[in-house]
């Protein structure tokens, strides 16, 4: 909480600023405002000759004071003056004042991270997250040594100048505001022409535009924020299969000419090139254990796509490895939009139905997760945090909860330290489930290809909560649930009394299922209900799981 309360200081020190409440000639001297004795941040950076032109444009955009000034801590990255002309090049104007106020915001903060980060610290991450809500990447440049990249490409070239407000790390190129949706970044590329016309004829182009939305209930405003990951044909793909254009497109698919129908061929080939979340090429490319196939969920009504490695091919990476596959364009990938990525691909990639895969089913990878965790300044699905930080989730409307009336919290998302016993979670994170006796969740799974799976969940066993449970002491039945699927394949089982007294703390595994069919591909609701009266009684039961796997049984 108190971090949370610290970045809500520091966003409202900058609303202040942006709606002019601060002027360049603010007197703040008396005020809870008032100029350090020390150098802070703006006017440090006003006494380098190096960075005069960043200088201007942290004025144009009325947020020189919001740095120079807040009472809370930095960490900038600014560009030097060569950078800031090259990016005026580039954008064909002579200033900042060209391109406007709102967008010169967006790039100072682009720029700007909450809180100072010492270089040892900086070295030691992967991503941070700017005051606009951009990720930036941050990676040790393996062909040059000692050289540290942003987003890939943008060098920083000297690291933590301290200031009395910031740390400061010197770029030589600006890294330009996300203010493009993953739709503008297909419509803005001539290459993606005939994709584009599908989306604007079959209205994704409306979906794929949508950043946030606002949703009132009982009085309480919510918004909540979208993401998506687009797997993008070009012109030249869609060539090879002799498709030249928005017409044989649909004749290829076989779509009549309703094509805003959600049941409508071309309707979902756009959906089944769109997934929900933001994903990049790493992402998409990774597997889990020695898997070498993994299955995405889709847009389009349960239907999936896999990426399989093939290391005996150029490409090692295969989007649907029989029929119509694709490849990634690597080069072309991790195109970042406001509102997720686009990943150019090699082929048109109909709609198509893979062969049974594992599903490895994260039951905290919600969209509503994530928009009610970060809310509360918890970081979702972080990479390797130095700290566990929680934030109570029950009221997520992607799980239905019954508490029982005899005890019972709800919820709670809990990060995992990257170095401590629960880093081999998945995502670094877990679900912890205080349900009470007879309490009960009911949650919606991935889309699963038809056929037989063994299923097994990964739990955290955690010393301090879960001995009791594990010893079957203090009234437990060691953890007791009783599941269904679809209301059907009703099952007990007590993963946490697979373990020994030998078991160390940490993530384990336990068998749910030997065998389970599903007759349909499609996603399925999943429930289970706790059965342990230990539950009720005692104040710190919980139960943790990280993911649920279906595992393919094909013999």
């Amino acid at each position: 909480m108190k971090k949370y309360m610290k970045k809500i200081w520091k966003m409202s020190i900058l609303l202040l600023v942006s709606v002019g409440m601060w002027s360049c000639e603010d007197e703040k001297e008396g005020s809870m405002y008032q100029i350090f004795e020390s150098n802070p941040a703006g006017a440090f950076l006003s006494q380098q000759e190096d960075f005069t032109e960043w200088v201007k444009i942290m004025h144009y955009a009325d947020l020189y004071n919001a740095l120079n000034y807040a009472s809370e801590d930095f960490t900038l990255f600014v560009p030097n003056n060569e950078a800031v002309q090259r990016f005026y090049a580039d954008k064909g104007v002579a200033d900042i004042a060209e391109l406007g106020e709102e967008y010169a915001k967006a790039l100072v903060l682009q720029h700007a991270v909450e809180d100072s980060i010492l270089v040892d610290d900086f070295l030691r991450k992967t991503e941070v997250t700017t005051l606009s809500g951009s990720k930036v990447s941050i990676t040790i440049d393996t062909l040059n040594a000692g050289v540290v990249l942003l987003n890939d490409e943008v060098r920083v070239y000297e690291l933590g100048v301290s200031t009395f407000n910031a740390k400061l790390y010197y770029i030589d190129e600006v890294m330009i505001p996300l203010v493009e949706t993953v739709y503008d970044r297909i419509a803005g590329n001539p290459d993606y022409s005939i994709m584009r016309e599908a989306m604007d004829a079959t209205g994704w182009d409306k979906v794929l535009s949508t950043i946030t939305d606002t949703i009132t209930e009982l009085g309480i405003v919510t918004v909540n924020h979208h993401y998506y990951t687009i797997l993008a044909p070009s012109n030249e793909a869609f060539a090879k299969s002799g498709i030249n254009d928005l017409s044989s497109l649909k004749q290829t698919l076989g779509a009549d000419e309703n094509v805003k129908d959600s049941t409508n061929a071309l309707y979902q080939y756009v959906a089944y090139h769109i997934l929900k979340g933001e994903y990049r090429y790493a992402n998409l490319t990774s597997f889990i254990g020695e898997d070498t196939t993994r299955i995405w969920e889709t847009m389009a009504t349960n239907q999936v796509f896999t990426v399989t490695v093939d290391s005996s091919t150029a490409e090692i990476y295969h989007i649907n490895l029989q029929g119509d596959k694709a490849t990634f364009v690597q080069s072309a990938c991790d195109v970042r939009g406001k509102n997720g990525y686009v990943h150019q691909i090699d082929a048109y990639l109909p709609v198509w139905e893979p062969e049974l895969s594992t599903v490895v089913w994260d039951l905290a990878d919600y969209l509503e997760v994530k928009n009610i965790i970060e809310k509360k300044g918890v970081p979702y699905q972080p990479i390797a945090p130095e700290s566990e930080e929680e934030a109570n989730i029950t009221d997520a409307t992607c799980y239905t909860v019954e508490l029982s009336s005899s005890g019972g919290s709800g919820l709670r998302y809990i990060t995992c330290v990257g170095t401590g016993s629960f880093k081999e979670c998945m995502f670094y994170d877990r679900v912890a489930f205080s349900l009470g006796y007879m309490g009960s969740v009911t949650m919606r799974t991935p889309t699963i290809i038809r056929g037989k799976y063994r299923v097994e969940i990964s739990f955290v066993y955690s010393s301090s909560d879960h001995k009791s449970i594990r010893q079957m002491t203090n009234g437990s039945t060691g953890g007791r649930i009783r599941m269904t699927f679809d209301g059907d394949n009703v099952k007990d089982a007590s993963p946490y009394t697979t373990l020994t007294n030998k078991s160390k703390q940490g993530l384990h595994k336990a068998t749910l299922y030997d065998e389970i069919t599903f007759e349909n591909t499609s996603d399925h609701e999943f429930k289970f209900v706790v059965l342990d009266p230990a539950a009720s009684t005692n104040a710190k039961y919980n139960l943790q799981f990280d993911c649920i796997t279906f595992i393919p049984i094909t013999e």
